[in-house]
């Protein structure tokens, strides 16, 4: 009884400093935060989040659809390189499509920046191919903001989803191909719907960095809408308003809340589904 109690206070000790950080750099700033967001001249109000929905409905409607739409080309491009690289050996895609993780988002933001101006290299190359005088830039539309998310993302999700393919034991496949079906039927009926609970922490991880970056919505994304992260930097660095700042953080808070129940619920129904 001793050693099983003196166990314990060994592990409660080990886990206490990431606890601690965990308190002091999540919990604490995240109840801060919420409770902030019901203040007003210091009284309890629910006026910023009236503000929140009189003012920036927009903006967050727009985050939610940027971010699903950077999710879906995402999850097509990362299930499509996972394939490829699942059937065939290829040293060099299988480098290169890794360079974006090593990149500062600040340092994308001014390459892509550079990279979609009306007058920058993407306009260069396309007006003499296609040898026209001018065309539109899209470093300051959704386009280019679109674009320069799925560049960035991508990297992450694939390395989720190449994982998971990669682990899947082989005779499933061998299986599949032995009984006449394609590499793309394999794909689709063997190894996707065995890897959907890797596929759905790469759509949840990209959801969550997508639209909680703030660098690349500044400097690629137009002027309106906004992404809620540019809203927050706006209320807080012309208004000095942290109200309504922090209430749309708990907006976005609660918009990532509602998929990770959602993630929850799907991996008790995947377990129940295996137990059964």
């Amino acid at each position: 009884m001793r050693l099983q109690t003196k166990e314990r206070f060994i592990g409660f000790l080990l886990v206490l400093p990431a606890f601690l950080v965990l308190i002091f750099l999540y919990v604490y700033p995240l109840i801060r935060a919420i409770w902030t967001s019901f203040l007003k001249d210091n009284h309890l109000t629910w006026a910023n989040y009236g503000k929140v929905f009189e003012i920036y409905s927009r903006d967050v409607l727009y985050s939610v659809v940027m971010t699903t739409g950077v999710v879906l080309v995402v999850l097509v491009l990362s299930i499509l390189l996972a394939s490829y690289l699942r059937f065939k050996e290829w040293r060099f895609l299988d480098l290169m499509y890794r360079l974006p993780l090593f990149i500062p988002f600040l340092i994308v933001g001014h390459a892509m920046r550079i990279f979609l101006a009306p007058h920058g290299t993407l306009n260069n190359l396309l007006t003499r191919i296609l040898r026209v005088e001018e065309l539109p830039g899209f470093s300051r539309s959704w386009i280019g903001l679109l674009w320069t998310f799925v560049w960035v993302m991508t990297p992450y999700a694939a390395l989720i989803v190449l994982g998971a393919f990669r682990a899947l034991d082989s005779s499933y496949i061998e299986a599949a191909r032995n009984l006449g079906a394609s590499k793309a039927k394999v794909v689709f009926t063997v190894i996707m719907p065995m890897c959907k609970p890797s596929i759905m922490v790469a759509a949840i991880l990209t959801f969550v960095r997508t639209i909680s970056s703030l660098t690349i919505p500044v400097m690629i994304g137009p002027n309106t809408p906004n992404m809620i992260t540019v809203d927050m930097m706006f209320r807080i660095n012309f208004f000095n308003d942290w109200g309504v700042a922090n209430a749309l953080g708990v907006v976005s808070y609660l918009i990532v809340v509602v998929l990770a129940v959602y993630y929850l619920r799907f991996m008790a129904t995947e377990r129940g589904g295996i137990k059964g």
